[in-house]
C-alpha cells in the first residue's frame, strides 16, 4: 500500500486489483499471472495472493533478479514465493468444487450509439428488459450467466451458491494516464460464487483456468479456484 501511494495507484473508492496488477506485470513483466486473486481470511490469517501464471519457477525468479526494482521486490516479498505445477488435464467427467470471484456483467450499447458501450450487472439487464414480467430471481440469473461461461469453457455448472455479493468500482488510469474509477455510479457487481462442475472438455478446460472467467481478469477476477468434493 505504501508503494502504491506513493506511485498514486490509489483512489478512494475504488478496487485495489488495479495496484496488483501494476506490481504484478512491474515484477514480472510478460510472466505476470493472470487472473489473480487476493485471499482475505477475515483476519484468522494475514492477506495472500493467488496467480495462474505460464511460467516455471526459475523463469519467475530469473526475471526478478535482472529486472524488478528492489522496492517492487520487497512489497511482493518475493523471496517467499511459492509455485507449483497444475496437472496437464482433467480428465472428462471429472467433479470439482470450486471457488470464483467474478464480476457477473454484460456490455450494452449506451444510448443507442454502438460506438459507446457500458457494463451493466446481468441481473439488473435482465430486469429492465422486461419490466413487466415478474421479478427474475438473482440467483437464477447469475447461475445461467456462469453456466454460460463454463459451458464455453470445457465445464458442465452442477450448483452454485452465493458466497457473497457487494459492489466496487474498477480503478485503472486512463489514456492521459490518470487514475480513474470506472463503471456505474456506485460500482458494479463483485461476488464470490462456489459450487460444483463437471470437466466435458478437458483441453479447453485447461484453456478457461488459464484464462479465467468473466471480465477484469486483469484485476483480480475470474480466477477458477479448484478444491475436491466431498464423499
Amino acid at each position: 500500500m505504501e508503494w502504491g501511494a506513493r506511485e498514486k495507484l490509489l483512489k478512494p473508492g475504488g478496487d485495489d486489483g488495479y495496484l496488483w496488477h501494476v506490481l504484478l506485470v512491474a515484477a514480472f513483466g510478460h510472466l505476470a499471472p493472470k487472473p489473480f486473486r487476493l485471499i482475505e481470511p477475515n483476519g484468522q490469517r494475514p492477506p495472500y495472493l493467488l496467480g495462474y501464471a505460464h511460467a516455471t519457477e526459475e523463469g519467475l525468479h530469473r526475471h526478478v533478479a535482472e529486472f524488478c526494482d528492489p522496492a517492487i521486490a520487497s512489497a511482493l516479498g518475493v523471496s517467499s514465493l511459492a509455485v507449483k505445477v497444475m496437472p496437464d488435464s482433467f480428465v472428462a467427467g471429472r467433479r470439482l468444487g470450486f471457488e470464483l470471484r467474478v464480476r457477473p456483467v454484460v456490455r450494452q450499447t449506451k444510448d443507442g450509439d454502438r460506438n459507446r458501450k457500458r457494463e451493466i450487472d446481468v441481473f439488473l439487464q435482465q430486469t429492465r428488459a422486461r419490466p413487466d414480467a415478474e421479478k427474475p430471481s438473482r440467483v437464477a440469473v447469475y447461475t445461467d450467466w456462469l453456466a454460460a461461461h463454463l459451458a464455453k469453457g470445457g465445464a458442465a455448472l452442477d450448483t452454485m451458491r452465493i458466497i457473497w455479493l457487494r459492489r466496487s468500482a474498477i480503478t485503472r488510469r486512463d489514456r492521459e494516464r490518470e487514475l480513474r474509477v470506472h463503471g456505474e455510479k456506485g460500482g458494479g457487481p463483485d461476488a464470490c460464487f462456489g459450487g460444483a462442475l463437471t470437466v466435458t472438455d478437458p483441453i479447453a478446460f485447461n484453456a478457461l483456468l488459464a484464462r479465467g472467467v468473466g471480465r477484469h481478469r486483469a484485476f483480480g477476477f475470474g480466477m477458477l479456484l479448484l478444491k475436491p468434493l466431498p464423499r
